[in-house]
Parts: C-alpha cells; sequence; structure tokens
C-alpha cells in the first residue's frame, strides 16, 4: 500500500536529513515493490534481491536529494531499472570484477562473459526489429535511461503513448528472448 503523499513526504524529508529509523521505515515499506520491480526485470532472485539492496544502498548515500523529490515511487522504480542496466552492462562488457579464486570456478568465466554478450546482442537484435518509433522511445527509455516526461519534450508524444511503446516494446523483447531459449 503507498503512502499517501504528505506521508511520503515527510519520511523523504526525515530520510534526507539523515534519520536511520525514517530510512529504515522507507525500506520496511518500499522494499517488496521495489524488489519486484527489479524482478521483472532481472528473472533472478538471487540478482533482484542483491540490486535491489544496492538501490536502497544509493538511497542512503544520495539522500540529501531525496527533499527534492516529488513522487517518489517513480524516482525509485526508475534508479532500479538504471541499476538493472548498469549491471547488466557492466557484465556485458566484462568490467564485472572478478571473483575470489575461492568463489569463482573460472573455467567457466569466459564462458559466462560470451553469454552475457550473446544475450546483449540478442536485446540489441530485438529492439531493431521493433517499429521505428517503438525502438526509438524504447531506445531513449532503456538504454539512454531518459524520464518518459524526456522522451515526451524530444519527441512531441503523449505521455500515454511513450508508455505504450516502453511497454509493447518489453513485451517484444520477452517474446524475442523466449524465442531463442525454446
Amino acid at each position: 500500500m503507498r503512502l499517501d503523499a504528505g506521508a511520503e513526504r515527510m519520511l523523504l524529508l526525515r530520510v534526507a536529513r539523515g534519520d536511520g529509523k525514517a530510512f529504515r521505515e522507507m525500506v520496511d515499506h518500499y522494499w517488496w515493490p521495489v524488489y519486484y520491480n527489479v524482478l521483472t526485470l532481472t528473472k533472478n532472485t538471487a540478482t533482484a534481491e542483491e540490486l535491489t539492496q544496492d538501490i536502497f544502498l544509493k538511497l542512503w548515500e544520495k539522500r540529501a536529494q531525496l527533499a527534492e523529490v516529488r513522487d517518489f515511487m517513480s524516482f525509485v522504480f526508475i534508479l532500479g531499472r538504471n541499476q538493472v542496466f548498469s549491471a547488466m552492462r557492466r557484465k556485458i562488457l566484462g568490467t564485472e570484477p572478478h571473483l575470489p579464486e575461492d568463489l569463482a570456478e573460472t573455467d567457466n568465466l569466459p564462458q559466462l562473459s560470451l553469454e552475457y554478450k550473446e544475450t546483449w546482442r540478442a536485446v540489441l537484435q530485438a529492439i531493431d526489429s521493433m517499429p521505428a518509433k517503438q525502438q526509438q522511445v524504447f531506445r531513449m527509455s532503456r538504454i539512454e535511461g531518459m524520464t518518459n516526461n524526456e522522451i515526451v519534450e524530444r519527441t512531441g508524444l503523449s505521455l500515454s503513448a511513450v508508455k505504450w511503446h516502453i511497454v509493447a516494446g518489453l513485451n517484444t523483447l520477452r517474446i524475442f528472448l523466449a524465442s531463442r531459449e525454446s
């Protein structure tokens, strides 16, 4: 259940001032929505849990900026999406820090790197298969990290059209990737 605007605003202001108890309330209240959002993007519970922790850590580190946030749910979902794509890029491009040798099977690392690169190529191929406007909006949102409002300003599309293109793009991506697995 979402907090009403006034309660959410007060919570953000308390966290922005460094109130640890308020931050704990924030984590308790928003953990599951953030986790499920990340899980829908990653399809992996362990990764989703790790990235959700990273998101809340980043929120605490940047807590002073929370005083300026007007729509926290949108803010945290965009932050989550960006965390997922950053993690994906790091793994695909091989800039992910290596695990200690006792934790990593070094024989599998080249194979994993290859799999990530192949997955990234498949994602780009799926995006290329989208209709032109959907592709443009999807790239702006998911690759360039633009907000829906920024996309509206740049393209002249309505907000609902931008949201539709993003949802349609995600569906195209899911279908394309699922067809590769079978």
